[in-house]
This record gives C-alpha cells, sequence and structure tokens, in this order.
C-alpha cells in the first residue's frame, strides 16, 4: 500500500474522466458471493470459520485487485486477546487519493451455531466483490479505490474501546502511522444492504457532503423513496474514520424484520438468505457506482 500511496501522476498521465457504468451492477452475482461467504458458518471473530472466511474473500478478491493481503493482528478483548484479520485489496487509479469501500464481514457470536448473518454481514461483503469485479472492468479512476473487509465489528458484550470495531480502528491506525490517512477521501461503509424490503437508514453520523451525495446517487439510481435519514446516530465501522477526521458515510439498511419498520431479523436466527434479495443489493451497488462517478469528476 505504502508503494500505491507514493505513485503521483503526471501531468500527461491526467485525462477526462470516463463514468463508470451502474448497468454492469449484477446483482445475481452480488447474491452468490454472499451464498458462498455464509456457507461459512459460525465466523464470529477469534474462531476457525472467520480465518477461512478470510482466506475466501481474499481468494474471491484477488482476480480484481492489484494485491490483496490478509492483515492478521492481536488486540485485547473483554475475553483475552483475540487474533482478527481484515482483508484488503486496492485497484490503482490516476491519482494518489483513496476511496474506501468497506464492509464488515464477521458475525455477532452466541446465536446459533448455524447463524448464517446472510444481511449482518453476508450482504455487504458479497456487494463489495461486485463492485470490485465491475470496477476491474472499467476505465481507471482518478484515485484508488481500497476494498476492505474488517474483522471483528461485532462487539462480544457491549461497545467500548476494546470491544468491536477492531478491524476499522486498526485500518485507521496503519493509515495514520503511514502519514496515508489524509490521502483517504472518502470512506463509503455497507452494512445491512440486502433486506428484500430495502429501506436505507443513513444515520446522523456521518459526513454531510457524502450524505447529499448519497441521496442523490439514490435519485439517479432510481430508488430515492428507500433512502431516508434517520433521527439516530449508528455506532458502526464508519466511526473509527469520522473521529480520525475522514470524510465517511454509513449505507444502513436498519429495519431487517417480518414487516416494514421492524428490524426484528438482527441478530437473530432469521437473518438468512431467504431475507435477502439480489433486486436489493444491485440497487445498493447501483448507488455506490454512482457516488464514485460523483467523487471523481469534483
Amino acid at each position: 500500500m505504502l508503494a500505491i500511496v507514493g505513485c503521483q501522476p503526471t501531468a500527461q498521465d491526467i485525462s477526462p474522466t470516463r463514468l463508470l457504468d451502474a448497468s454492469q451492477i449484477s446483482g445475481a452475482r452480488a447474491f452468490e458471493d454472499v451464498r458462498q461467504l455464509v456457507a461459512i458458518t459460525p465466523r464470529h471473530s477469534g474462531t476457525e470459520g472467520a480465518e477461512r472466511a478470510a482466506k475466501h474473500l481474499q481468494g474471491a478478491l484477488t482476480p480484481f485487485t492489484d494485491n490483496c493481503r490478509i492483515d492478521s493482528f492481536e488486540d485485547e478483548t473483554p475475553v483475552g486477546p483475540l487474533t482478527f484479520r481484515n482483508v484488503i485489496g486496492m485497484q490503482t487509479g490516476r491519482g494518489s487519493d483513496i476511496i474506501i469501500l468497506a464492509s464488515h464481514y464477521d458475525t455477532k457470536a452466541g446465536i446459533a451455531d448455524d447463524f448464517q448473518g446472510a444481511n449482518d454481514s453476508g450482504s455487504s461483503s458479497g456487494l463489495l466483490i461486485e463492485l470490485a469485479r465491475v470496477l476491474r472492468g472499467q476505465p481507471p479512476l482518478p484515485f484508488q479505490v481500497m476494498f476492505a473487509l474488517f474483522d471483528g465489528e461485532e462487539c462480544i458484550k457491549a461497545y467500548g474501546e476494546e470491544d468491536g470495531l477492531h478491524g476499522s480502528r486498526q485500518l485507521v491506525r496503519q493509515l495514520r502511522e503511514r502519514n496515508a490517512l489524509s490521502n483517504v477521501k472518502a470512506m463509503i461503509l455497507l452494512d445491512m444492504v440486502g433486506d428484500k424490503d430495502l429501506t436505507i437508514t443513513l444515520p446522523r453520523n456521518v459526513d454531510r457532503k457524502l450524505m447529499s451525495m448519497a441521496f442523490r446517487a439514490a435519485r439517479e439510481a432510481g430508488i430515492r423513496k428507500k433512502f431516508t435519514l434517520s433521527k439516530n446516530t449508528i455506532l458502526d465501522d464508519h466511526v473509527p474514520f469520522v473521529e480520525a477526521g475522514v470524510p465517511a458515510i454509513n449505507l444502513i439498511d436498519f429495519q431487517h424484520g417480518s414487516r416494514h419498520g421492524l428490524n426484528d431479523y438482527w441478530h437473530t436466527e432469521n437473518d438468512t438468505l431467504e431475507h435477502i434479495s439480489a433486486d436489493s443489493l444491485q440497487s445498493v451497488g447501483e448507488v455506490v457506482i454512482h457516488m464514485l462517478n460523483a467523487l471523481a469528476t469534483e
């Protein structure tokens, strides 16, 4: 990553940006990527399943990135130190700025031995792979794109300095240590984006410019009615970036339930493949493409 961040384009390298084609997103392909990931269960942090999931995701991302690595690190938790594994893939671009597209792939512990976590966290992880696939086949952007699949988003007991958000905090630390944090132009977090009854509930604690950009992108994708502004803040993997001064947004549907407005499937055995859809994955993927186009033409 250091070598990539250090690449500076010359004047002749810079050419007009060609917009990405959002129609290339396939919800069906993303759903298949979700299916393959949720077959690995359980995958809560520190387990053999989590290690298998990290290796699977690295294998899935590698063909669509210039380099993809598993960053293994140890962090303190309420049950003692655990090993966490972030999966980080990079696509080079025509500039030194970085856009981070992120998801977590770990699941909540203690729900069931066969807990799928299809929406939380399968949907966003599968869509991230599809986004990497689509971006790889299109003209390079005027920035680099980092695909970050975080381990350790879920807390064990209660969110705190040593419980939850382990992977995102680790990446912020690494970027700061490498003097690359200032290169991050935006961080777009995906979480719980596959619900059949899609309702993206943008939390209040996100960057206002990116929030406006997301609403415009949803309108361009024809799903503006599915995007709402929540009354609440949400503690999620975007927060360490917000606290570090990085513009960040969280595209999250916090109404995953048995009827509209409820969230009663979240962290239960009902978070299964039958309750998510390829259509929702495609819609959110198209929104992300439109946001990248907006960032590329600023």
